[in-house]
């Protein structure tokens, strides 16, 4: 009985021979399932919020944007790049200013914002936090609009903003805090004071015969 022709099957449980005959060739040629092993290239995924602790657009939107980030990790990988996640609690107007913050929730792909458009509608949560009304950023998507930005929407944003090299659109312009930020922030920092009974500057709790608060009569010294 004479010898059995090598199957594909049979070919392949021996292991690959691309290149087998040319010695010359080494390790030029292969048949392994290998990943990209070219340089990587750091994509920032800033993800800015106001708050974590109650806002219910928040919390959606930092579930969604890490379930996004691990979805596109893999495909972006094996182009060369590598994704890295940074969530940013803007909590103070100076750091708004620092990040050029227009409205929360925010996601940015290396500094450019994943819409090309800012639009809000009413926030109770924000508005319940700091006691002023405050509008929160909604999402264009399948011809609605969503108070938490779907996962797809995310995913997309990431993929075509990293291969479009998109970059900031508004880097050169002076920023100026918006007002529903700044309505944010004092009343923030208000309903603390508030809540802490401070009367630093209040000039009810002055000694008699004295025309503003002591350092005594201060409850915050």
């Amino acid at each position: 009985m004479s010898e059995k022709e090598p199957t594909a099957e049979s070919a392949h449980q021996e292991g690959c021979c691309c290149g087998a005959e040319d010695p010359a060739a080494g390790d030029a040629y292969r048949c392994s399932d290998d990943a990209y092993a070219g340089p990587m290239r750091k994509v920032d995924v800033d993800f800015l919020y106001l708050d974590l602790a109650c806002c219910d657009r928040c919390q959606g939107a930092d579930k969604r944007v890490e379930a996004a980030v691990e979805r596109c990790h893999s495909v972006l990988a094996a182009c060369g790049y590598d994704l890295v996640l940074n969530s940013i609690h803007v909590d103070s107007a100076k750091l708004a200013e620092a990040y050029r913050f227009e409205s929360s929730p925010t996601i940015r792909v290396n500094g450019a914002d994943i819409c090309p458009s800012v639009e809000e509608n009413d926030c109770a949560c924000c508005s319940d936090m700091s006691d002023a009304a405050v509008t929160c950023r909604v999402f264009p998507f399948n011809d609605a609009y969503y108070e938490v930005p779907p996962t797809d929407l995310i995913v997309r944003g990431i993929i075509e903003a990293v291969m479009q090299d998109r970059q900031p659109d508004n880097a050169a312009l002076p920023y100026e805090l918006p007002e529903n930020l700044a309505r944010f922030y004092a009343g923030v920092q208000e309903k603390s004071r508030a809540e802490a009974g401070c009367c630093c500057g209040d000039t009810s709790a002055a000694k008699p015969g004295k025309g503003a608060a002591s350092e005594d009569s201060c409850c915050c010294c």
